[in-house]
């Protein structure tokens, strides 16, 4: 799976389509099965090309590292171990995974590009609504679901979607784009709908202090390089924010993690 994330990250958006043998980006030559063994090609051939030496980009073991550990996670938060689990916490490990391989493949296209394109938020949110319907259906609230107060129906969860796209939304409108990009709205409807209301929110602020550290920073080092104009991808803060919240447990609502 991570080899083949590494393959839609070059080739979508390129007018390159998803059928043909891989090829190597400097010279052109066709990569045989042994050049493409996740991981152990890459060390084997001492991170180059095996036909032209050119030296290959460390996005190509790194990102099918984080897909094999995205699995594993996933089995384990969700309780699915090869000794133990049932029918339905196998199939929302499957789901965890599939949303996590999307969000991986989030995270590296607006590093490389600054753009989030529409399908993998669409894709995104329909699996995270997926696992919400079958938390629902077998009574298994999202991560991190604890009712703020009494009055708050636990289908809020349902709606967290929508509620956590609108001020994003509305931010990108009035700044008319200056300040954050619609595909960051999109992206967060589906963290509302993969980790619930209060789930969610956290993820949501989590992602924008994750993020205000390193932007700062930049502004000290960098100077007239990186001004307050400058754009930086906040797709990347906002999983690594739902990410803690995944693993964790974390809610600022109620300043707990469980």
């Amino acid at each position: 799976m991570g080899s083949f994330l590494n393959v839609v990250i070059y080739r979508l958006g390129s007018g390159v389509g998803f059928r043909g043998r891989s090829k190597c980006l400097s010279c052109g030559k066709t990569l045989t099965a042994r050049m493409l063994v996740p991981v152990l090609s890459f060390l084997c051939q001492k991170g180059k090309c095996a036909h032209c030496g050119t030296k290959l980009s460390w996005q190509y073991p790194l990102v099918e590292i984080a897909a094999g550990v995205a699995v594993v996670f996933s089995a384990m938060t969700e309780g699915f171990l090869f000794t133990s689990g049932s029918l339905v916490s196998g199939l929302l490990a499957l789901l965890d995974a599939s949303v996590w391989m999307v969000l991986l493949l989030v995270t590296v296209y607006d590093l490389k590009h600054k753009i989030i394109p529409d399908r993998l938020s669409l894709l995104f949110a329909v699996l995270a609504g997926l696992t919400l319907l079958v938390k629902y259906r077998y009574g298994i609230f999202p991560v991190a679901y604890i009712p703020i107060f009494d009055f708050v129906p636990q289908w809020i969860d349902l709606a967290a979607g929508p509620l956590l796209f609108l001020p994003f939304a509305g931010l990108w409108l009035l700044s008319r784009g200056r300040a954050m990009g619609l595909g960051d709205a999109k992206l967060a409807w589906g963290i509302g709908w993969f980790l619930g209301f209060s789930g969610g929110i956290s993820a949501v602020i989590l992602g924008f202090w994750i993020a205000f550290f390193p932007s700062l920073l930049l502004l000290f080092l960098r100077g007239k390089h990186f001004t307050m104009k400058s754009e930086i991808p906040f797709a990347p803060f906002l999983v690594l924010g739902t990410l803690a919240v995944y693993l964790f447990g974390i809610d600022l609502f109620t300043w707990t993690i469980s």
